[in-house]
Formats: C-alpha cells, sequence, structure tokens
C-alpha cells in the first residue's frame, strides 16, 4: 500500500503592503487585461521575519475575463537586523461572488470573500535568512482599495 505523505505549513510572517493609486492600467492585449500596481512600502511581521517592505516594488497582473486576477509581483523585504530579501510570487485571485471588486475598492472586503493564494520566492545572500532560498513556500491573501496583505507560510 502506498502512503500519502501530507505536507504541513509553518506561519513564517504576515505582511501588509501600500500600493499606489491609481493603478496603471495597460489595457486589453493578447494575455488579458495588464494593470500594473506600484509597492509604496510596508510592513512584515510574524515568527520568522520582521522588516519592511521598501518601495519600488509592484504587481504586473492580468485581468481574464473571468475577473480572475493572475499576479506576478516582486518587492524587497529588509529585515529589522539589516538583510535584503528579494520576494517574487505568482499567484491568483478569484472573486466568489460578482460584487467582491466593488466591495474591494470601497473597503467593505470580508476575509474569505475572495480566493486569494500565491507561491512566494525569496532570494538572499544574508546567512542568517539563506535557508529561505530554499523553502517552498504558499500565501494567502487579502486586498483593500490601496493595500493587500498576506499571511506567509512555509510548506514542510
Amino acid at each position: 500500500m502506498k502512503m500519502i505523505n501530507t505536507p504541513e505549513l509553518e506561519h513564517l510572517f504576515s505582511y501588509s503592503a501600500t500600493l499606489a493609486d491609481p493603478q496603471q492600467m495597460v489595457g486589453a492585449g493578447p494575455m488579458g487585461t495588464r494593470m500594473i500596481a506600484q509597492v509604496l512600502g510596508g510592513r512584515v511581521e510574524g515568527p520568522k521575519l520582521n522588516g519592511k517592505i521598501l518601495p519600488g516594488g509592484g504587481d504586473w497582473a492580468l485581468i481574464d475575463d473571468m475577473s480572475t486576477l493572475r499576479l506576478n509581483a516582486r518587492l524587497t523585504i529588509e529585515t529589522d537586523d539589516g538583510a535584503l530579501i528579494f520576494t517574487r510570487y505568482r499567484g491568483v485571485i478569484t472573486p466568489l461572488d460578482p460584487d467582491v471588486i466593488a466591495k474591494a475598492l470601497d473597503g467593505t472586503l470580508l476575509l474569505g470573500e475572495l480566493y486569494y493564494r500565491t507561491t512566494p520566492i525569496f532570494e538572499t545572500g544574508d546567512t542568517r535568512y539563506a535557508w529561505l532560498n530554499t523553502m517552498v513556500c504558499v500565501a494567502t491573501g487579502n486586498i483593500g482599495a490601496a493595500e493587500v496583505s498576506y499571511d506567509v507560510f512555509a510548506v514542510l
């Protein structure tokens, strides 16, 4: 009989990032509607990592005909002890209700009204955080009018 090795999750940290307003709407193209959101900054807090999100990152998202956003984001974390960690992730945001987009824009969106998942990948040259370079992670997210937030988990 084959054994199933079910992975466990370990919460590493949570973060929130502020986005520039307005986002850049490139418009409909062959892959979908391109939207570019610039990251202005943010905060990282958790059991394994604390620091801030540096300005200058962004998300080059595509929106398809079903109102699903396909994320393609990059940002840099600076830890409270001075390490820099490049972060990139792809993910999916799918509304579970037709009114979700309006709720996100007016700040009344409730956690759980979106399917919002990402797969962050980390790169750092700092030996204190080198363990992140080989970690497989997943994250759940939430969105507001000018802010995104994530809970990041290591897959064990």
